[in-house]
């Protein structure tokens, strides 16, 4: 069969496994075998803020059903996971389950063999040992299989929605400084980072209410932080256009920046030829930047010449509370209510949400 016509089919599969699972219930599982370990794994591969051990387990699963002699724990990558997930099961799981783009593809590019060797150093360990323990469970014996599945399914909407049973608070500017909120907004970006994703968002969010009415407009909002910016052509994690000329460039992280880093983010604008715009890293300062050598830091700021470009450094913290002072209140509330929806989407962590409403208590 054809790509297309092999995603068509996972894709209904898929879905008819979430329409099912709608109306189940904990006791249509209770005599199947073994249930209190597959419990308890599925607790450990379903229950974490990771969302690519659990992409593991549906491409395995929809891999399985397209190919019976599919074997997931030796030969993974067989069945072409990238269009497998990208071009089916994510279509089925987007706005039903917690889900990204390429979940699979984050813990397990070009791999193979699923198993100890595979799970040590991943975050969460226990949670990659649950799509390993799992998928040992699926592929033991065919006489348990299928309601096996239908317990993944059952458990993944389960823990979707009680993920979006959560009551996201909306902060009302009124009733705080901009400085405060702009603390809080600190919190939250350092806190519940989400491998960049939070902090990405919030200082997305403030830049475009700082440039707007400008004739600026603020891009790269909306990408996402797994993607490189190279293989996702932009020119940097966030970017501000002017009359649809790039005029400044900004990189976002709560991780090292070392001189890899550098070299890959001067590298990609030279190849663009933006290499003469200002770039800037807003980060940890001092703690992301102390491996770069001789780099002379100020009052929570620094600048690096690199390869011949001098790269700005902006402390991340210093900069959301400036931005937060430096706006309106009504693009401060604006600005809040756009983040708060951000939060209540279905593929933030539980965490995450949270952690949203202990800071910005009502």
């Amino acid at each position: 069969m054809s790509k297309s016509e092999r995603n068509e089919i996972v894709k209904n599969y898929m879905t008819d496994k979430l329409d099912q699972a709608e109306k189940a219930s904990s006791a249509d599982f209770l005599n199947l075998s073994e249930y209190e370990k597959a419990d308890r794994i599925l607790t450990d591969l379903i229950e974490v803020k990771a969302l690519g051990f659990r992409g593991v387990v549906a491409t395995a699963i929809a891999g399985m059903y397209i190919n019976p002699n599919y074997d997931p724990l030796n030969d993974f990558y067989s069945c072409n996971p990238r269009s497998l997930f990208e071009g089916a099961i994510y279509y089925s799981f987007s706005g039903r389950v917690p889900c990204g783009k390429s979940d699979p593809l984050n813990v397990a590019k070009n791999q193979s063999v699923l198993d100890e060797a595979w799970t040590k150093g991943k975050r969460p360990e226990y949670a990659a040992q649950g799509a390993v323990d799992f998928l040992r469970m699926l592929t033991a014996s065919a006489k348990n299989r299928e309601q096996l599945i239908d317990f993944y399914f059952y458990r993944l909407l389960s823990y979707a929605q009680k993920s979006t049973s959560i009551l996201i608070n909306i902060p009302d500017s009124n009733r705080a400084s901009k400085l405060e909120l702009g603390r809080r907004l600190v919190r939250f970006s350092l806190e519940y980072p989400e491998s960049g994703t939070t902090p990405q968002k919030v200082i997305a969010l403030l830049l475009m209410a700082t440039f707007d009415g400008t004739g600026s407009k603020v891009q790269g909002e909306h990408e996402s932080v797994f993607g490189t910016n190279t293989t996702s052509k932009k020119p940097a994690d966030l970017w501000v256009e002017s009359e649809n000329s790039v005029t400044s460039l900004f990189e976002v992280t709560v991780k090292k920046v070392d001189e890899k880093r550098l070299e890959d983010a001067i590298s990609h604008i030279y190849n663009l030829e933006l290499i003469d715009n200002p770039l800037t890293f807003i980060c940890r300062i001092p703690e992301d930047i102390r491996g770069l050598d001789s780099i002379e830091i100020g009052d929570r700021c620094a600048t690096y010449k690199f390869k011949g470009k001098d790269i700005d450094f902006c402390d991340i913290s210093s900069f959301i509370v400036s931005l937060s002072a430096a706006i309106s209140d009504l693009a401060m509330q604006t600005m809040l209510e756009k983040l708060s929806k951000f939060v209540n989407q279905i593929e933030r962590p539980i965490t995450t949400k949270n952690g949203w409403n202990s800071i910005f208590e009502s």
